[in-house]
């Protein structure tokens, strides 16, 4: 009996403080009975007791409850401990078989994006000069497009302004208005090209990796030589990707 009293206790726990994670202007402990059916009492002595330990606080003005500062600093070591290579490297094998196509997952790095894992082709062709370690700017790439998109118009634009601009290929977007149109683009698809912007022969499909706040530092891409990858060639890839993306996605929270 104790320990169904216990477990029906930790519930009404979690209940009423995803209630308060998801309220931006907290809650009264009449709000948050009427939100969960829990009697005043009950609710009043769960909330004590996380207080006390700092996952919610209580306006003594107003005796409205809001999440404390406790759970951010969890998420934060959460974040910390989470080895996204380890997460991405069986859903980026799987994906590298099933298209015959290289995988890349890269992070972004002040206006740069950096690989930080690939998985090889095993379809021939001309190699990727990609390599795990590899710098290439946000602004002309598949990936950092992907991510750049994910990010407010005035920050973007920012990221642009702040980068050294040239033309690492005839095909590289080289101007801020034809620049933000793209990102425009890649909002409404859901997923961003590299036209041979960054390597003459290759081009790419990129989506970005959303973390919990809908913004990301991480993308994942399929890249192939431009004869395999025609316009019917990406619509077929984009379902898979967005597929993998997805599950990298929630297996890092988002």
């Amino acid at each position: 009996m104790a320990e169904t009293t216990t477990v029906q206790s930790l519930d009404r726990a979690f209940d009423l403080l995803e209630l308060l994670c998801k309220s931006r202007n907290g809650l009264t402990i009449g709000a948050m009975s009427a939100h969960t059916g829990l009697h005043k009492s009950t609710v009043h002595r769960l909330l004590a007791s996380m207080c006390a330990r700092g996952y919610v606080v209580r306006d003594g003005e107003t005796s409205v409850y809001h999440a404390g500062m406790r759970i951010c600093e969890l998420s934060g070591c959460i974040m910390d401990n989470i080895d996204v290579i380890e997460r991405a490297r069986a859903p980026m094998e799987r994906l590298s078989r099933e298209t015959g196509e290289t995988v890349h997952l890269v992070m972004q790095d002040e206006r740069d994006i950096v690989y930080i894992h690939k998985v090889e082709s095993v379809s021939g062709g001309i190699r990727m000069f990609s390599r795990i370690g590899m710098r290439r700017p946000l602004y002309c790439t598949g990936v950092g497009k992907a991510i750049l998109a994910t990010w407010p118009e005035d920050e973007a634009r920012a990221a642009w302004r702040a980068s050294d601009i040239e033309a690492c290929t005839e095909h590289t977007i080289t101007t801020e208005d034809g620049f933000l149109r793209e990102l425009t683009r890649v909002r409404r698809l859901g997923y961003a090209l590299d036209n041979e912007e960054n390597e003459l022969g290759v081009r790419c499909i990129a989506a970005a990796v959303l973390d919990f706040r809908g913004r990301a530092s991480y993308a994942l891409s399929i890249s192939a030589p431009l004869s395999r990858m025609t316009d019917e060639r990406i619509a077929e890839l984009r379902i898979p990707l967005l597929a993998v993306r997805d599950e990298i996605a929630a297996a890092l929270g988002g």
